[in-house]
């Protein structure tokens, strides 16, 4: 197919052949205008997803961005590098500091600041909102302007990071504190009307894919000459590798008619330096006569520089929402009747607790929300404003009503925002949510008027007790003297008593040791001296001579006024006195204690702190400089076979809150072992808290050592006892013994005819052998009797020990005519002693018992009970119809050596006494109308 070239009137003539060259010059301004239109379109629809929102533009997009773009925030904006360096500020930010734009050059904002520490805190901060740039920071601080001038500021700083460190931006929002936070954004308003389109061009391509006509904004476009262009395939020549097919395919089909044309299109063009450029289209079909598509004519904008603008648009726009979000209280945009609202920050959905979007829909709604009776002040603002009238660019204080019924107390500010003319396009504002602020302020007049209240009742207090506190001061029954660092007395209350100094008449300027014996005068100077370089309050002890008598008084010397100190002199002699005699008691105490060898202590359980009195460590045989008493110390100084015991009845004495007293031993540092016995108890707060364990420790190695040899002699003596029985038994044994001897005899005799006649002595022999065991057993029981041994304790039963000791003086009963009446609860009695000793002393009572019925009529009634008694114990009552103990004797029965017989020699019944309460038991006497009856009482275990 052949080429054809068409000249520019010609295509728009196919193109809209029936239009005239007026209506064709308009369709191309149409053309041109609606690409501008599109284009404009497109920039609106900023990235939300950006990411460097603050992030530097590059050197060949820089001229997009002006610090003029921000001049209409009424507050201060300034961007700085990591570094602090200043990149730019904006007019509020100039007018604040009193700079020019060109005084920006090289400064630092470090420069700006007053004070070092203000610096090195700056220096920290913007460090940790580098590494942590999520978190704004906001700070009041000062400024100073270029005249010198100091200003409170709040700064608000947000980061905003580039691909490295380096490329982090720092943007600060500055407001004066005490003035409503203006508005920090202009809005997109402001920042879409600051790029502009750049020229377009107009090309005309045929069926074949030819250019065929192109203007000159379209030959620099490309950097090409015409002639270079025309004729040449568009897509071939024109268009990059990448997408030259796939926009090539879309033309086709626009020529075939497939498809409509794309009202705007972007693509790339490949120019004639080989760069790629961005280009908008707006394509027009292109007809001839008979309604055939012979081609397309389009407008092309360069859109290259464009782009970028977008994205520094969407850079812009990122920090003006950041900045209004982030700023503290509301931020509005609206028209200038307040018809209509154009921008919302969240804030206001948490103070009003309506949506933004509702006021979008319905501007007026916002008014809603203001409380009844603040509506008519705010309104009247409202219309002034409107007419604008911004004089006062503060709204009324006012209270806002909460959708959840909660009142918010705001602040708000508005500022205009003028065009070219000076005519009003924009209202901004500010609001600011001070309900914190008002209940603190009203919180604060409150406590205020309580403040000034109390001041006057206080007042009217201290002018009370001021007057009270002197009438004391002078009616205190102690000396008080003020007096100055050369000792000179400054004041002195009127009751100061007689014989305290020796002139009565104290004197103003008069020196405190010229009233004063000497040597009390110079222990008071030197005391004065002390206190004025230490500021600690000295003691001075001293007595003054009077009568004959001496008499104690103490004196307290205190820093007071700042070359002034306070004295007070009391009278102390009682109180002088009994320390004096408490000092003697706790000597004689101390000397008691030596005597005794008894020791005190006291155990702070707490702190592990244990006292021992000096006789303790003398029992102990510590020194007191050389050994600290621990609980633990104590536990090793005892022996180790006893520290278990000693160590479980302190515990359960802590337990259950019982007083102890045990006995055992120690092992002195010389190796000595020393029986001692050791009190304890708990002492408690008025709370019941345990708080200290005291008591005493005795020596008794002596007390031991003594009991050891009157056991032995006991002993010995219980042994000489039991073989005085026997001899005094030797008939009644020896009848017992003969008996079964005769009887064995017999049946001996017997046995032997039985044997020679051939009869069975099965029977015989059976009787022999019970006698030989009878007749074995009493000679065990006269051995054990007549042997010498030391006390051993068993647990045994009561009743077999009876019938043994009955068995023993069977005869004697027998021979008496003596009845035995056993009565007993219980099956079994079982006691803890020593079993010979227990049964020497049932003899001894069963004897006494036989004589004593010797000469009384019949019957005679031996009466042995045995029952359970108090405190684990057992009770034998051995009772005879006897004449009983002659009145004048019953107070003798246990002393030793003292009888009612004639050949007694008194010592069974002390002995048995003796023998009784070394097992731990008792024995006494009751007498009756008929005899008499000993009680024996033994218990049935061991008794610690």
């Amino acid at each position: 197919m052949g080429r054809t070239t068409y000249q520019f009137p010609q295509i728009l003539n196919q193109a809209m052949p029936n239009s005239t060259k007026t209506e064709l010059q308009e369709e191309v301004c149409h053309l041109r205008h609606r690409v501008k239109e599109l284009e404009r379109q497109l920039q609106l629809k900023v990235d939300p997803s950006v990411k460097n929102l603050a992030g530097e533009v590059p050197s060949e997009r820089r001229r997009y961005r002006d610090p003029s773009l921000f001049d209409s925030i009424p507050c201060g904006i300034l961007q700085c590098d990591a570094s602090g360096k200043i990149q730019f500020g904006n007019a509020s930010f100039l007018k604040m500091h009193g700079y020019q734009s060109s005084d920006l050059a090289g400064m630092s904002i470090y420069d700006l600041l007053v004070e070092e520490r203000e610096r090195v805190r700056l220096q920290d901060d913007l460090s940790c909102l580098i590494n942590c740039p999520i978190v704004p920071l906001s700070r009041e601080t000062r400024h100073q302007t270029k005249d010198g001038k100091t200003i409170a500021v709040q700064v608000d700083w947000n980061c905003q990071q580039g691909e490295s460190d380096t490329e982090n931006a720092l943007f600060a929002v500055i407001t004066n504190p005490r003035e409503s936070e203006p508005n920090h954004s202009q809005g997109i308003d402001q920042a879409l009307q600051y790029f502009n389109l750049t020229g377009e061009m107009m090309i005309a391509i045929d069926a074949d894919e030819t250019v065929t006509l192109i203007n000159q904004q379209g030959t620099k476009l490309l950097e090409r000459d015409e002639s270079d262009i025309v004729g040449k395939n568009w897509f071939d020549h024109f268009l990059p590798t990448s997408s030259r097919e796939e926009v090539r395919t879309l033309f086709r089909q626009l020529m075939r008619g497939e498809m409509k044309p794309v009202e705007y299109y972007q693509n790339e063009v490949l120019t004639g330096e080989g760069k790629l450029k961005s280009v908008a289209w707006h394509n027009s079909i292109l007809r001839d006569h008979a309604g055939s598509i012979i081609g397309t004519f389009s407008v092309g904008v360069d859109i290259s520089e464009d782009k970028e603008t977008q994205q520094a648009l969407r850079e812009n726009s990122q920090l003006f929402r950041q900045i209004s979000e982030h700023v503290r209280g509301l931020f509005w945009v609206c028209s200038p009747d307040f018809s209509k609202t154009f921008y919302l920050s969240q804030m206001y959905e948490e103070i009003w607790g309506r949506s933004c979007q509702s006021a979008y829909d319905d501007p007026s709604t916002w008014f809603e929300g203001i409380h009844p009776d603040d509506r008519k002040a705010v309104l009247e603002d409202l219309e002034r404003k409107s007419r604008g009238d911004f004089t006062n660019p503060d709204f009324p204080i006012c209270r806002i009503v909460h959708t959840d019924g909660t009142i918010r107390w705001i602040l708000s500010r508005t500022f205009p925002i003028y065009n070219d003319h000076n005519q009003v396009i924009r209202i901004v504002g500010m609001v600011e949510d001070i309900t914190q602020r008002k209940l603190e302020e009203d919180a604060f007049h409150k406590e205020n008027e309580e403040l000034e209240r109390r001041v006057e009742e206080r007042t009217a207090e201290l002018a009370s007790k001021t007057a009270q506190l002197k009438a004391m001061f002078n009616a205190i029954p102690d000396v008080v003297l003020v007096i100055n660092t050369q000792g000179n007395i400054v004041k002195f209350n009127s009751r100061h008593k007689k014989n305290i100094f020796d002139s009565h008449d104290l004197a103003i300027d008069r020196k405190i040791w010229d009233v004063l014996p000497h040597e009390v005068g110079k222990k008071f100077e030197a005391a004065i001296q002390k206190v004025i370089t230490t500021k600690n309050m000295e003691t001075i002890d001293y007595s003054l001579v009077i009568e004959e008598d001496a008499i104690w008084y103490r004196a307290r010397v205190l820093p007071y006024q700042l070359d002034e100190v306070l004295v007070i002199i009391e009278y102390i002699h009682d109180q002088k006195l009994a320390e004096i005699e408490l000092k003697n008691t706790h000597e004689k105490l101390s000397e008691a204690q030596r005597l005794a060898h008894i020791g005190s202590w006291d155990w702070d359980i707490k702190h592990d702190v244990l006292w021992w009195s000096d006789e303790v460590f003398h029992i102990f045989g510590l020194s007191q400089s050389k050994f600290t008493p621990t609980y633990e110390s104590f536990l090793e100084c005892v022996l180790s076979d006893d520290r278990k015991l000693v160590k479980n009845v302190v515990e359960q004495a802590i337990k259950y809150d019982v007083p102890y007293n045990i006995e055992h031993r120690i092992l002195r540092p010389d190796g000595k072992i020393r029986y001692v016995q050791e009190q304890g108890a708990l002492k408690k707060n008025a709370r019941g808290e345990i708080l200290h364990m005291h008591g005493t420790i005795q020596d008794i190695t002596e007390r031991h050592e003594t009991a050891r040899k009157t056991q032995e002699y006991r002993d010995i003596l219980a042994h000489a006892s039991r073989l005085a029985v026997m001899g005094e038994l030797t008939a009644g044994i020896s009848h017992e013994l003969n008996q079964p001897l005769t009887a064995i005899a017999n049946y001996s005799s017997v046995m032997k005819i039985y044997i020679e006649q051939g009869r069975d002595v099965f029977e015989l022999v059976s009787r022999i052998e019970e006698l030989s065991l009878r007749s074995g057993k009493i000679v065990r029981r006269l051995k054990s009797l007549a042997e010498r041994r030391a006390q051993e304790f068993v647990l045994f039963d009561l009743h077999d020990s009876i019938r043994n000791t009955l068995q023993l003086i069977k005869y004697e009963i027998r021979q008496k005519q003596i009845e035995v009446n056993i009565i007993s609860d219980l099956k079994i009695a079982m006691v803890y002693a020593d079993r010979i000793q227990i049964e020497q002393v049932l003899t001894n009572l069963f004897l006494n018992a036989v004589e004593a019925m010797l000469e009384t009529v019949f019957p005679r009634i031996l009466a042995i009970t045995i029952s359970s008694a108090e405190d684990h114990t057992i009770s034998v009552a051995v009772s005879d119809t006897g004449k009983g103990v002659p009145a004048d004797f019953t107070g003798q029965l246990f002393t030793p050596f003292t009888s009612t017989k004639k050949d007694g020699l008194g010592i069974g019944l002390s002995l048995s006494r003796s023998l009784v309460e070394s097992t731990g038991g008792t024995i006494c006497y009751q007498p009756s109308d008929c005899g008499v009856t000993f009680q024996v009482t033994l218990p049935t275990s061991k008794i610690h």
